[in-house]
C-alpha cells in the first residue's frame, strides 16, 4: 500500500494506515507519551534507504468514535516524512481489517477500533494524536470496556450498566459515560398500540372465538386432559368440547 520516503519534504501529521509496513513508526518526538533510546537499531525503506531508530514508545490517538487508544511499540524515526500505523502488527494481535467502498476498518471482535479514509492509493486514519500530558489514560482502559460489555449484553444502557457494576457483574470494567451509539438507536424495539377492534356481524358463525385449554394433570370422568371451546359472537352460544 505505501512505499516509504524519506525525501526532504515538510513532515505530514496525518497517520496512513499501511499493510506494507512491519511496525509503528512516527517521526514526531513530541507526540510519544513514553519512550525508551535506541541506538543500534535501524529501519530499511521501500526504496532500500536505511533510517535510524532513534526510540520506541508509546502515542496516544483520538480515533473516529471518540475513544483515546494506545499504539504500543511505536518506533521513532526522525527522517521519516509519514507516520504509519502497521496493520500487520494489528493482524498478529488478534485484529483483522478489510476495506469496502472507500472505508478501511480495523476489527477486533465485534468492535471497530480504527477507520480509514482512501485518499489516492492511500488510507488515512479517521482521528488524532493526543499529544502531552492531555494524553490521559483516564478514558482508555474504562470506555474501551464499557463499549465492549455494551455490545455484549445487547446494547444495554448506561444505567443498567452502572447497576451491574456495582453489583460487581462486569469485572474489573470501569464505569463512565458512553458515547453516543447509532446501533443502540436504530436496534430499538418499537412498539405499536393496538386500537380498539371492530367487527360487523350480522349472522350467526360470522365471527367466532376459541381457545384451547390443557392438559389437565387430572383426567375427566370420561379420561379427558384438553377442553376445546367455540363461542358465537353473535348469538353468544358456547360448545364446549372434551378430548384426549
Amino acid at each position: 500500500m505505501l512505499v516509504a520516503t524519506t525525501s526532504g519534504k515538510g513532515v505530514d501529521d496525518d497517520w496512513v494506515l499501511d499493510s506494507s509496513c512491519t511496525y509503528h513508526m512516527c517521526p514526531h518526538r513530541n507526540w510519544f507519551v513514553a519512550s525508551e533510546p535506541v541506538d543500534t537499531e535501524i529501519v530499511l525503506m521501500g526504496n532500500n534507504t536505511q533510517c535510524k531508530v532513534a526510540g520506541i514508545g508509546t502515542v496516544h490517538i483520538k480515533t473516529h468514535d471518540g475513544v483515546v487508544r494506545t499504539l504500543s511499540k511505536v518506533l521513532h524515526i526522525p527522517d521519516m516524512t509519514r507516520n504509519l500505523i502497521s496493520l500487520g502488527t494489528f493482524k498478529a494481535n488478534g485484529c483483522r481489517y478489510s476495506a469496502e467502498n472507500g472505508v478501511l476498518k480495523v476489527i477486533k471482535g465485534a468492535m471497530v477500533l480504527m477507520k480509514g479514509l482512501r485518499q489516492g492509493s492511500l488510507y488515512f486514519l479517521q482521528g488524532t494524536t493526543v499529544i502531552g500530558s492531555a494524553a490521559v489514560y483516564t478514558t482508555l482502559a474504562n470506555v474501551d470496556n464499557m463499549k465492549l460489555w455494551h455490545m455484549r449484553l445487547g446494547y444495554i444502557s448506561e444505567k443498567g450498566m452502572t447497576i451491574l457494576s456495582k453489583k460487581g457483574c462486569l469485572g474489573s470494567a470501569g464505569m463512565g459515560k458512553l458515547d453516543f451509539c447509532e446501533h443502540s438507536v436504530d436496534g430499538k424495539q418499537k412498539r405499536v398500540s393496538f386500537s380498539t377492534a371492530k367487527h360487523h356481524i350480522q349472522g350467526i358463525i360470522d365471527y367466532i372465538h376459541s381457545d384451547l385449554w390443557g392438559p389437565s394433570r387430572v383426567p375427566s370422568f370420561g379420561g379427558k386432559r384438553y377442553m376445546l371451546t367455540f363461542a358465537d359472537d353473535f348469538s353468544r352460544k358456547v360448545w364446549v368440547y372434551f378430548l384426549r
